[in-house]
């Protein structure tokens, strides 16, 4: 074939190619656009779900308990030992609601057993959705809870039993003798037993872990009547598996990451299976860097460290510096009154009267505050909420914009608040740089931990905070390293100095009865919030259920949860 035929064969192929993928396309776009009412008959059969609640179930204890039935769907199905209830939701009757409404409870607003000024009406139970477009559909729901029975309003069936053991009895009648397209058996007996035993919501205690090795057990007996149907080959079942919550155990320290997943009470698990669906384990995500070493904790007016006013006055801001301070915060308290826990002023008192400048608690959040020699009164900028227990990343900087200054405030990089600052004069004196408690009246004593200080002689620019802030060391990729003139990593262990690591070397002295201990933390971790979309969340679960059921999600529902897939 000469080059000549070559190529228009090319170019005829390329075009055909070119029509069918745009046809498909075409195809795909079109059917997602569909309403979702089609019928649920499909190639492979009709679509089905079988739902199993347990209650108490601490996922963390599944997982490493004798559960060969269980463990036995996993190869096919979408699961987590590491999922998530709701985090502030402290009832079961709640938590229920969450399950099978498929909206938290800022929404549904179940909050007791009582189910009082819940908003179910505007936010119902899952099977109303179910029935609205597909009012063929025949439900079904059995419990030993006369509250949980209550959440089942829209089912065809509702049955009220004794105890686990005839849920597990009439889910199997139901599947050996009935149609059902969606089948909700609720277990109680895991939860008891839990409750049998201060914080014993661990297979560490036997009576709990037998329990739930008897519910795997009725997984089994259940799933063998399911696959008994018959027309089961004719039928695409979803399982469902999933517990409402976790329960009260006391980790060991050296498990607790001091985020979610370390709270016993939210570890829920949920199982996802089909048969057609290819294994995926969704495990705990990134929860942030590890932290470890020995420091000392700043405490009431004794326990504190400084630089003398001599080798400190390198640390001035006087009305033409850049500069940048970094440092990491662990406070022992919720709130505070007013305690310094980095200044450079000669006292810090009520009515603010000296020059200089403080970083210090309030509340919840903390601030830099700062008075110059042309200020007639203190000024400050806020920065963000600060966690107990948990260690913080505080940066504050000055920076000049065309003829004015400003201060602007961070916490774990992110940006919190800006003051200008042109006005106020300089800041520069001759006191002592203080770590921890600054002598003056009217404000309260720190309790907390504070490390890896760093003072720059730069604005250091905002998308290098944010890179950085989580960092718990810096050397000299960091693009601002070389305008360091104080680092104070404060996690040296031992002796009475906190040693500056910079060109400088200006160490700070420790005073008082100071301790070295031991820390291993994470730095900077995310949000509850944050981490919990990135795990199975029991409010998924109904959001998941209509999916399968090949109902459209519509956007005046207002469903919290999402569609989990198997890829």
């Amino acid at each position: 074939m000469t080059k000549r035929y070559k190529l228009l064969f090319g170019v005829i192929a390329t075009v055909i190619t070119t029509a069918i993928f745009s046809c498909n396309k075409e195809f795909d776009r079109t059917l997602a656009e569909k309403d979702g009412t089609d019928t649920t008959q499909v190639r492979y059969g009709a679509r089905k779900v079988l739902y199993l609640v347990v209650d108490g179930a601490r996922g963390q204890s599944v997982s490493t308990a004798n559960i060969p039935n269980i463990n036995a769907l996993l190869p096919n199905s979408i699961y987590s030992w590491v999922a998530l209830n709701e985090p502030d939701a402290t009832q079961n009757a709640t938590n229920w609601a969450t399950m099978l409404t498929g909206a938290k409870k800022a929404k549904h607003m179940v909050a007791d057993d009582n189910l009082t000024n819940n908003n179910l009406q505007n936010y119902p139970i899952i099977f109303k959705r179910i029935k609205d477009i597909q009012p063929q559909a025949k439900i079904a729901a059995y419990t030993s809870s006369s509250v949980f029975q209550k959440l089942t309003t829209g089912a065809d069936i509702s049955t009220l039993v004794n105890n686990d053991d005839q849920v597990k009895a009439a889910v199997i009648n139901q599947l050996n003798t009935d149609t059902a397209s969606v089948i909700v058996g609720h277990f109680t007996d895991v939860d008891k037993a839990g409750m049998a035993n201060a914080n014993g919501y661990d297979n560490s205690f036997p009576v709990y872990k037998t329990a739930i090795e008897k519910f795997d057990s009725s997984v089994g007996e259940i799933m063998a009547a399911l696959k008994k149907r018959p027309n089961y080959l004719n039928e695409d079942w979803l399982v469902v598996i999933a517990s409402s919550d976790g329960g009260a155990y006391t980790l060991p320290a050296n498990t607790d990451d001091q985020t979610i997943f370390s709270k016993p009470g939210n570890n829920s698990f949920i199982i996802y299976y089909s048969s057609t669906y290819q294994k995926r384990i969704i495990v705990k995500p990134f929860t942030g860097n590890r932290y470890l070493g020995k420091t000392v904790k700043l405490i009431d007016t004794g326990i504190r460290a400084e630089i003398s006013g001599a080798d400190a006055a390198v640390y001035n801001i006087d009305d033409t510096t850049k500069m940048t301070i970094e440092l990491k915060v662990k406070k022992n308290l919720d709130i505070f009154r007013w305690p310094s826990i980095l200044g450079k002023r000669k006292e810090w008192s009520s009515g603010h009267p000296s020059v200089g400048w403080v970083i210090y608690l309030e509340e919840a959040y903390w601030y830099f505050e700062w008075r110059g020699t042309k200020d007639t009164d203190y000024k400050q900028c806020r920065g963000g909420d600060l966690s107990k227990g948990k260690w913080e990343n505080l940066s504050v900087k000055i920076e000049q914009r065309g003829t004015q200054r400003f201060v602007r405030t961070y916490t774990n990089g992110v940006y919190n608040n800006e003051v200008e600052i042109t006005n106020s004069g300089s800041l520069a004196n001759s006191n002592p740089l203080k770590l921890g408690y600054l002598n003056g009246t009217g404000h309260g004593v720190p309790d907390c931990y504070v490390t890896d200080i760093r003072f720059f002689k730069l604005s250091v620019p905002e998308s290098v905070i944010g890179q950085y802030a989580c960092e718990t060391s810096i050397d000299q990729s960091h693009p601002s390293y070389n305008y360091l003139v104080g680092y104070w990593p404060a996690t040296d262990g031992n002796g009475d100095k906190m040693i500056d690591l910079s060109s400088q070397g200006h160490d700070f002295t420790l005073k008082g009865k100071y301790v070295w201990e031991n820390f291993n933390d994470l730095i900077c971790p995310p949000s509850a919030s944050t981490l919990a979309v990135l795990v199975p969340q029991t409010a998924d679960i109904p959001t998941q259920v209509i999916n399968w059921l090949k109902i459209a999600n519509k956007q005046t529902w207002s469903l919290d949860g999402r569609v989990w897939l198997d890829q």
